[in-house]
């Protein structure tokens, strides 16, 4: 598993969905490889005008198999692929509540911290089933 450090640059925007932080993740690490989008292009088996497509957002959805595509091209597993991008989301949904908690009266911080460890519970979640996804295809035969 390679982790490129260089990649996790600038990942906090505002307003940008899970998508766009995706896809901007794999255009930061494809570039901190050194790769152009033909090159991830060929080893996903697609032409360079669809991934250059799906860099854009003119794709209209990221789904599972393609995500892990990308991650195996990279020679990356599918949660390092995808953590900076959670973390990133929980941490502006983490600030997001503690403003609204200064706002509200106490009562509500209760409320607010059960709905972050529901959060947290799904986000545990969806990382166990990116595991038992990524040890099903190292499984499979190449």
């Amino acid at each position: 598993m390679i982790f490129i450090s260089k990649a996790n640059l600038n990942l906090t925007t505002t307003k940008m969905s899970r998508e766009d932080l995706i896809r901007k993740r794999i255009r930061s690490l494809r570039e901190a490889a050194g790769m152009s989008q033909a090159d991830l292009a060929f080893k996903l088996g697609i032409d360079e005008r669809s991934y250059a497509r799906l860099e854009r957002g003119e794709r209209k959805q990221l789904d599972l198999h393609l995500l892990i595509a990308v991650a195996s091209a990279m020679d990356m597993d599918l949660l390092n692929l995808l953590a900076p991008v959670l973390q990133t989301q929980q941490q502006s949904l983490e600030k997001r509540i503690a403003s609204e908690e200064r706002s509200k009266d106490q009562p509500q911080k209760n409320h607010y911290e059960y709905i972050i460890a529901q959060l947290m519970d799904i986000i545990e979640s969806q990382k166990r089933i990116i595991e038992e996804k990524n040890e099903t295809l190292r499984k499979v035969p190449a």
